[in-house]
């Protein structure tokens, strides 16, 4: 088995890149607040490139009063331990007025083909805050996913 921490990923998916990326989208979407003046539809625009490296979170869970959030995403069927597996966790990086929430994948190996793919996978993260009225956004184009609040 091959070590997936071994060699470069690919452009745009380092972790360094990955958080890159998410500040850019907190900063559209605060500056899409600004712009909205206090109405309460925030329209967001994507970033100037086609399909963004990275993990798309669906959907996000959480309490208001709560810093534990939990997102749903397409990923690998099984466990990094299993052939074409990957293991995730997620981060957030936050603001005021939104949290974007970085999925980063642990692979089975980085040189495997792998043909099986769409599995619904979960994960769960803390955030520095209370969620409060802030939305979730999905790192790889920084806009709103559903947001179920317990």
């Amino acid at each position: 088995m091959n070590n997936p921490y071994e060699g470069a990923p690919p452009k745009g998916e380092s972790l360094g890149e990955m958080r890159q990326q998410a500040g850019e989208a907190l900063a559209r979407y605060d500056q899409a607040v600004i712009n909205a003046g206090g109405s309460a539809t925030v329209s967001v625009t994507p970033p100037p490139w086609n399909s963004p490296p990275g993990i798309a979170i669906e959907s996000a869970t959480g309490t208001r009063a709560g810093t534990r959030l939990a997102v749903t995403f397409t990923g690998a069927r099984g466990p990094a331990t299993e052939p074409c597996g990957a293991d995730y966790h997620a981060e957030a990086v936050e603001s005021a007025n939104a949290i974007v929430v970085i999925v980063i994948a642990q692979p089975h190996a980085t040189d495997e083909v792998c043909l099986l793919a769409g599995y619904a996978r979960a994960a769960a993260l803390n955030l520095a805050q209370p969620l409060g009225q802030r939305v979730v956004l999905e790192a790889r184009q920084g806009q709103p996913v559903p947001l179920t609040v317990e």
